[in-house]
């Protein structure tokens, strides 16, 4: 990271606040031996925050350590609780927006399960991106509906078009946050009506439960709602949504593609200035 640039809305006031030294920079890749895992790759965390837009980053992020590959093992797919949340989760959406025989596009889709959920509940056709995806371990529920491409979702997958964009726990991977949202806005074009959806962790809630242990080296952005607004309509999206669940653990945010978007047009129902003193509590405690 240069400059001290908050790489979610480009401005240059990062203000450091937590760090930890040697960390495994991964947390959920499988390893074949326990010499392996103990030997593991480990970088350092430092997060900063900024009191422009509330977000949160890892200052001396390393993307090039990461390895996401069909070792990475990211699915909460056999737990009851979670899979019953991610139902209704799905239904909700194919509801509120009327995703019946239309095209999804999932960015960051992992093993599947959310895109075969939306193309089988909903007659949907899909394309899921990701790197993990694992063609055995896809659980056919979309009855072949769903077509998934094994690579980061870029800007020369950009001729998918889809009525629906979604993207869970995927943000939170990236590091230039309002880059990669652009690229999403600069893919959809002039498609105004297609809506967008993502997920990721909420950092108000790490920071107010002193989670020091919701914080890995993976997520190298953290977010609470004041910022991923903003990350938003600087990016060109008009907000239609924004709201937490699972027990306040994730963020959820509802857009549509605009021409003109104000910064703060979206009346949040929290501040940067409440994160800011959540990020005082945590650096005291």
């Amino acid at each position: 990271m240069e400059n001290n640039q908050c790489p979610n809305c480009l401005n240059n006031k990062l203000e450091p606040f937590f760090e930890v030294k040697s960390v495994p920079v991964h947390s959920v890749l499988l390893m074949d031996t326990k010499k392996e895992a103990v030997e593991y790759t480990k970088r350092d965390i430092k997060l900063v925050f900024c009191p422009v837009c509330g977000f949160i980053t890892n200052f001396v992020f390393d993307p090039s350590v990461h390895e996401y590959s069909a070792k990475y093992e990211e699915t909460q797919g056999f737990s009851g609780t979670f899979n019953s949340f991610h139902k209704g989760l799905a239904e909700k959406l194919i509801a509120k927006h009327g995703l019946r025989n239309k095209t999804i596009i999932e960015i960051g889709c992992g093993k599947g399960d959310f895109l075969n959920l939306m193309c089988q509940l909903g007659d949907n056709e899909g394309f899921g991106f990701d790197p993990a995806y694992i063609d055995e371990r896809d659980s056919g529920g979309s009855d072949g509906k769903a077509k998934f491409i094994k690579d980061f979702y870029s800007e020369k997958y950009s001729h998918y078009k889809g009525d629906f964009v979604c993207c869970k726990m995927t943000l939170e991977h990236i590091p230039d946050t309002y880059r990669f949202v652009k690229m999403v806005r600069d893919s959809l074009q002039d498609n105004l009506e297609t809506k967008v959806f993502f997920q990721i962790p909420d950092m108000e809630k790490i920071l107010g439960e002193l989670g020091f242990w919701d914080i890995y080296y993976e997520h190298c952005s953290y977010f609470s709602i004041p910022s991923l607004a903003y990350l938003f309509e600087k990016a060109g999206f008009e907000i239609l949504d924004v709201g937490k669940d699972y027990d306040d653990q994730y963020l959820m945010i509802e857009t549509k593609p605009a021409l003109n978007v104000n910064i703060g047009k979206y009346d949040v129902p929290i501040g940067v200035e409440e994160i800011k003193s959540l990020v005082e509590y945590f650096k005291s405690n």
